[in-house]
């Protein structure tokens, strides 16, 4: 997740631009502005929410093709039982089976996960009515998350 905390910044810096926009559009009263300004800054948050999950998203790609090559090679079968599977599979491993694979399933994180998960594609493909909630709340889950990836 290397570019997470220069995303977040950027993510950071654009919301105060968008706060002193939004502050000088009240005190002039232009009610039209603050509602055009909302709508821009849904498909801001939107935005945002896609490319900082999708730093998640590569934290387990990555960690999953290291637990694959690992444990794919090794001669002992207890160990390398399944991996044998999902490398025949090459790379069209969809995400939920990745992360299975690198996270405990019954884990209380890997539903949030996966339910994180549907709304990032429900905002990658332009879907509008599913709530991104906070991005600094989603910020602190994609490292705890990361934290609990296992090869």
């Amino acid at each position: 997740m290397e570019k997470l905390a220069e995303i977040k910044a950027t993510y950071d810096w654009l919301l105060s631009l968008y706060d002193a926009e939004v502050e000088q559009m009240v005190r002039d009263n232009d009610i039209a502005g603050i509602d055009r300004a909302e709508a821009r800054r849904d498909v801001f948050e939107r935005g945002f929410f896609v490319l900082l999950f999708a730093q998640f998203e590569k934290a387990v790609t990555e960690t999953f093709e290291d637990a694959s090559r690992a444990r794919g090679a090794s001669p002992d079968w207890g160990r390398r039982r399944g991996w044998d599977a999902v490398s025949a599979l090459g790379k069209r491993i969809p995400f939920e089976a990745k992360l299975a694979m690198v996270m405990d399933r019954q884990s209380p994180s890997f539903g949030k996960i996966i339910a994180t998960y549907g709304t990032r594609n429900h905002c990658a493909h332009g879907g509008t009515t599913n709530p991104v909630g906070s991005i600094m709340a989603l910020e602190a889950d994609l490292y705890r998350w990361q934290g609990e990836l296992r090869r």
